[in-house]
C-alpha cells in the first residue's frame, strides 16, 4: 500500500463528493484504484502502488468551473505536499509541454502568450518559496491556476486558428460532419428550423427499447419519419448505436437472458439483422455498439462484452458491406471508480482496431460535467491532448458531446447522472462550445462532431444538456455552433 499526504489551505475548493472522483495514475495514465480520505490537515491518498504518480482531483478555480487538475509526478514521502502548489506545478508543466509540442509541429506562439507564461511562472516561483506560510503559498498558487487555465484557453485558440487556416489553405470548406441527435419524437417546426440552419448531419436514434418494446415486434414509424426528414433536408445520416453495451436502452424483456451469452448473442443477431436489412443503403454511417468500455452487459464478463461488440460489427458488415461502421466508447479519460480496476478505453479501442474488423472509425462519447457515467471538465490543453491520443489509433473519430446548460429540476431527463455541483448556465455551455469545438475541428482525425441531445422539451437522457430549451428557444451555444458551421463547413 502506498500513501501520499497533502496539506491544503483551501479545502473548500474540493466538494466532498468530488473525492470519489479523485485518483492517482502512473506515467501511462492508467488510473489506479484509489481511496482518498479527508482529514483536518488535508487529504490522505491510499493506493496499491508505491511508485511515483500523478494525483488527479476536481478543483474549483477562480473564474472557471470545477476542473479536474493534476499534479506533476510525486514520490512517497513522510512530509505532506501542499496541494495547491502541486496542482499549480502540474498545470504549468502541462502548459509548457503542450506549447513545446505544438511549436515543434509548426504552431507560431503569439508573443503575448509567452509573456503571460513567463509572468505566471514567476508567481509560481514565489508560491514554491512561500510554503513555510501555507496560506500565502496557497493564495499565490491559486493565482497561478486561474491564470494558467486562462492561458490554456488562449493557447488553444491560437492552435485552433492556425490549424483551421492550414485546413482551409486549399480555399474550400471542411467536409466534417456537424450534427445532432434527432431524439425520441419528430422535431417541432421551430426546432427543425434551428436544426437545418446549424447542422449538416443527423443522428437517427435506433434504441432497441424504442424499436422493439415486445420481443420480435418492431415499430418503424418514427425511424422512417426521421429518415425521410433527413433526406428531404439533405442531411448526412448516422444511426444511433444499435446496442448500448452498458445495458441502457435495451427492452425490458431482454433481462430474462441475464448472464446467458448464447441466448443474448442470438437475440442481438436477430435485432441487428432486422435493423440493418431494413435500412441498409439509406444511411451514411452505422454506429454498431456504444459504451463498449462501460463494464459488463447484462452480467456478462468484460471479455464476453467485447466479444458481443465484435459480433455486432461482423453482423453489420455481413449484411451491409458498403456502409461505414463505427464503434464507440464513453468516458475517454477513464474516469475510474475507486472500487474496481480501471483500464483506459483507448487501449480497448486499440485491441478492436488491430482485430481487422473492417471498422471505418471510432466514436467518442463525451458527457462533459456529468456524474456518474460522465467525464469531468478538463482544460483545453488536456482536451486536445486526449484527442491526439485517440488519433494515434489511425482511425477517423466521431465525437459525441453533451455539456449542461441549465440548473434545477429537469422533468424530461431520464438518467441518474447529474451535472457536477456548480453554477451551470447557458452562458457557460456557450463558452465551452466556443473554446472547445474549434479544437475538434482543427484536429484532422475528427471527421464528425455530434451534439447528442438537442431539445430539452422532449424526453432525453441528461439534465439540461440540450441546445434548445423546453420552450423551443435556442440556447447561446446553438448560435455559436451556427457561426462555426458558417465559417468552416459546407
Amino acid at each position: 500500500m502506498g500513501l501520499i499526504r497533502f496539506s491544503t489551505a483551501q479545502a473548500d475548493r474540493v466538494p466532498t463528493e468530488a473525492l470519489t472522483r479523485a485518483y492517482m495514475a502512473g506515467m501511462d495514465e492508467v488510473p489506479w484504484p484509489t481511496r482518498v480520505v479527508a482529514t483536518d490537515e488535508g487529504l490522505i491518498v491510499d493506493r496499491p502502488e508505491s511508485e511515483s504518480g500523478c494525483f488527479y482531483i476536481p478543483w474549483k478555480v477562480d473564474g472557471f468551473c470545477e476542473m479536474t487538475l493534476c499534479t506533476a509526478s510525486l514520490m512517497e514521502r513522510t512530509r505532506p505536499y501542499l496541494l495547491e502548489v502541486e496542482l499549480a506545478r502540474g498545470t504549468l508543466n502541462r502548459i509548457r509541454n503542450q506549447l513545446a509540442a505544438w511549436e515543434q509541429a509548426g504552431l507560431v506562439i503569439p508573443e503575448p502568450i509567452r509573456k503571460r507564461l513567463s509572468d505566471v511562472t514567476e508567481v509560481f516561483s514565489r508560491a514554491v518559496t512561500s510554503q513555510p506560510d501555507p496560506k500565502h503559498a496557497a493564495n499565490l498558487a491559486s493565482e497561478v491556476l486561474s491564470e494558467g487555465l486562462s492561458l490554456t484557453v488562449a493557447l488553444g485558440a491560437a492552435y485552433a486558428q492556425q490549424a483551421l487556416a492550414t485546413r482551409h489553405a486549399s480555399g474550400s470548406k471542411l467536409v466534417t460532419m456537424l450534427g445532432a441527435n434527432l431524439g425520441e419524437k419528430p422535431l417541432d417546426k421551430p426546432v427543425a428550423k434551428h436544426f437545418v440552419r446549424t447542422f449538416n448531419s443527423a443522428i437517427v436514434p435506433m434504441a432497441w427499447n424504442q424499436l422493439a418494446r415486445d420481443e420480435g415486434e418492431y415499430s418503424w414509424d418514427l425511424t422512417e419519419t426521421q429518415l425521410g426528414w433527413c433526406k428531404a433536408n439533405d442531411m448526412k445520416i448516422c444511426s444511433g448505436p444499435l446496442v448500448s453495451l452498458d445495458g441502457a436502452n435495451i427492452p425490458d424483456w431482454l433481462v430474462l437472458w441475464d448472464e446467458d451469452l448464447e441466448n443474448l448473442t442470438g437475440l442481438i443477431s436477430q435485432h441487428v439483422r432486422s435493423v440493418v436489412q431494413r435500412f441498409r443503403g439509406r444511411l451514411h454511417v452505422w454506429q454498431a455498439a456504444s459504451r463498449v468500455n462501460s463494464g459488463s452487459f447484462l452480467g456478462l464478463s468484460r471479455q464476453d462484452t467485447m466479444r458481443l461488440a465484435i459480433f455486432i460489427v461482423e453482423t453489420i458488415r455481413e449484411i451491409d458491406p458498403q456502409t461505414p461502421v463505427v464503434i464507440s466508447f464513453d468516458q475517454p479519460w477513464g474516469d475510474p471508480k475507486s472500487s474496481q480496476d480501471a483500464e483506459l478505453p483507448v487501449y480497448l479501442a486499440d485491441t478492436l482496431v488491430r482485430s481487422n474488423l473492417g471498422l471505418a472509425g471510432i466514436g467518442l462519447e463525451m458527457k462533459i460535467g456529468y456524474h456518474p457515467s460522465g467525464s469531468s471538465f478538463r482544460d483545453v490543453i488536456e482536451f486536445s491532448r486526449q484527442l491526439d491520443r485517440w488519433a494515434m489509433l489511425g482511425m477517423p473519430l466521431l465525437v459525441s458531446l453533451v455539456v449542461p446548460g441549465g440548473e434545477g429540476a429537469d422533468p424530461h431527463a431520464k438518467s441518474e447522472s447529474m451535472p457536477h455541483p456548480d453554477v451551470w448556465t447557458t452562458g457557460r455551455q456557450e463558452e465551452w462550445v466556443r473554446d472547445y469545438v474549434p479544437i475538434l475541428l482543427g484536429n484532422r482525425a475528427v471527421q464528425g462532431i455530434v451534439w447528442n441531445q438537442l431539445y430539452d422539451g422532449h424526453p432525453h437522457a441528461l439534465p439540461h444538456g440540450g441546445l434548445i430549451n423546453a420552450a423551443a428557444e435556442a440556447k447561446p451555444a446553438l448560435g455559436s455552433l451556427t457561426a462555426i458551421r458558417k465559417a468552416h463547413l459546407d
